[in-house]
Formats: structure tokens, sequence, C-alpha cells
């Protein structure tokens, strides 16, 4: 029985770390024009960037996760295979970072934006 017993919950274990990781990349934050937008909205949208931000991070971090427990359902992976799962991998942790320096940009875009318009406006 107990060589029935391990493997069936090992899969089962693997099984439920899937569902429990299934990583989802969150929603960017809405960021309002600058030129036309008011503080409370440029506060509102800080908040938002950074909440997606973190939100990232979370999700880089379940990937990883997830990647560490299909790497041990894996009976011995080829180098080959490991190369290209690494590859992956780091593919999506360069996506993600850049999605996060170009949303951090936009939003300083707009608080430029905004702090032009209060200058004129003086």
């Amino acid at each position: 029985m107990n060589k029935f017993f391990r493997p069936a919950l090992g899969a089962t274990l693997i099984l439920a770390s899937f569902t429990v990781f299934a990583c989802d990349y969150p929603q960017r934050p809405f960021i309002p024009d600058g030129a036309a937008a008011s503080k409370e909205e440029l506060l509102a949208a800080k908040d938002g960037v950074q909440t997606f931000l973190a939100s990232v991070d979370e999700y880089l971090q379940c990937v990883e996760l997830e990647e560490q427990a299909a790497l041990a359902s894996m009976d011995e992976p080829t180098p080959e295979e490991q190369t290209e799962r690494d590859k992956s991998l780091n593919r999506k942790f360069d996506a993600a970072n850049e999605e996060k320096a170009m949303v951090g940009e936009q939003f300083n875009q707009q608080v430029r934006a905004y702090n032009g318009k209060r200058k004129e406006s003086q």
C-alpha cells in the first residue's frame, strides 16, 4: 500500500500547488492626464501605481514558486529542458520588470504635466 500511497500523495500535492499558485498578472492602473487631472486624481493614481508595482512583485514570486513546483514534479529534467525553463522564467521576469518601469515612467510624466500646468497658472 505504501507503494501506491506516496506517488498518489505526491501527485495530489503537486496538483494542489498548481491550484494554489494560479498566478494572475495584475491589471495596469489608470493614470489620468496630468494636464487635466486634479491633485486628488493624481494621488489616487499614485496609490494605484504603488499597488500595481507591489502586485507585480507578488506575481513574480508566484511564478517562481510555480516553476519550482513544476521542476520538482519532473523526473530528472534534461539540461536542455532546464535551460529552456530558465529562459522562459527570465523572459517573464524581464517583461514584468519592464512594464513596472514603463508604468512608473508614465505616471511620472503625468506628474510633470500636472506640475507644469500649476506653474503656468501661477
